[in-house]
């Protein structure tokens, strides 16, 4: 059965089910009160490991390059892709115009560079897979070309920066972050457990 202060308390808060178990009293069990408290002990530790490794790990450019020469073949392509400029939610005539100017213009030309601006169109990688065989083919067909499509939120206007077989390497710029961030990984596990054994030869077993 559940009390009435639930009904209050849960007003007030955004965890009603806190709430409930603290209202029937579960939170007086010892073997609740046991597993919170090494709960809270465990996340009082891991905040403190975080602490202690702020600023302490970064990732230069020169690493980056490294990881990428000795890691080629992690970075294969394992199906045709499309790097592809997406002007999303316009109107018709918006749609026409945007078309127009990516069709007449270089691709690093002011004009386009205007209308990129205005617009900020979303910079996406398609897999061939991905897409319908319609799409697709529309996609793929050739790389500096646009096409529209509308969709329930208005018209689209796709726009093919490039097109990459498969088995091709990806650019380093492209896989720049996804590479920083495995790096960074690797660096802080190290940091972490270099942390642990200083403060456990201090402290006793983490």
């Amino acid at each position: 059965m559940v009390s009435c202060g639930f009904y209050k308390n849960n007003k007030k808060s955004n965890n009603p089910l806190f709430v409930a178990a603290q209202d029937a009293g579960f939170l007086k069990d010892e073997r609740v009160a046991a597993d919170v408290e090494k709960l809270n002990k465990k996340i009082i530790a891991a905040k403190y490991i975080e602490s202690l490794m702020v600023g302490r790990v970064s990732v230069s450019v020169s690493e980056i390059a490294k990881y990428y020469e000795t890691n080629k073949t992690q970075f294969k392509r394992q199906d045709d892709e499309a790097l592809v400029l997406m002007f999303e939610e316009q109107d018709k005539n918006g749609a026409i115009k945007i078309k127009s100017v990516l069709d007449r213009n270089n691709f690093e030309s002011e004009r386009v560079s205007e209308i990129i601006q205005k617009n900020e169109p979303r910079r996406v990688f398609f897999k061939r897979s991905s897409l319908k065989t319609g799409l697709a083919d529309r996609v793929f067909k050739t790389k500096s070309s646009s096409f529209i499509i509308q969709k329930d939120r208005g018209f689209v206007v796709f726009y093919v920066i490039n097109v990459f077989k498969k088995g091709t390497l990806k650019d380093p710029v492209d896989v720049n972050d996804g590479i920083q961030s495995r790096i960074l990984a690797i660096k802080k596990l190290k940091l972490k457990e270099q942390i642990v054994d200083s403060l456990s030869m201090i402290y006793g077993t983490y």
